[in-house]
């Protein structure tokens, strides 16, 4: 059983993991979206903004020291939605 610490750093500790579990499933389901545009499949990307739009709301309430990466990641995912945005629109 593993323990769980209720200090203030323990509470942020475990935040931090949660939210950068969420950043990363983001970036994988990202890529996989990107790979089926690439061959041409369709992809609605109504349920994925309304995704990014929750993990953007979660990062707003992240320990302060995680801001520097966080926004990173967040630039990222942004340039990837992008990408995706562009490759769907209409010639």
């Amino acid at each position: 059983m593993r323990s769980t610490d209720p200090s203030p750093a323990g509470a942020e500790s475990s935040q931090a993991a949660i939210l950068l579990a969420a950043v990363e499933a983001m970036e994988g389901t990202l890529a996989v979206a990107e790979a089926l545009v690439a061959e041409r499949r369709a992809v609605d990307l109504t349920g994925l903004e309304g995704e990014i739009g929750r993990l953007c709301a979660a990062c707003l309430a992240a320990p302060r020291a995680m801001a520097p990466a966080l926004r990173l990641r967040l630039e990222s995912l942004l340039r990837a939605h992008d990408r995706l945005r562009a490759a769907l629109a209409p010639p």
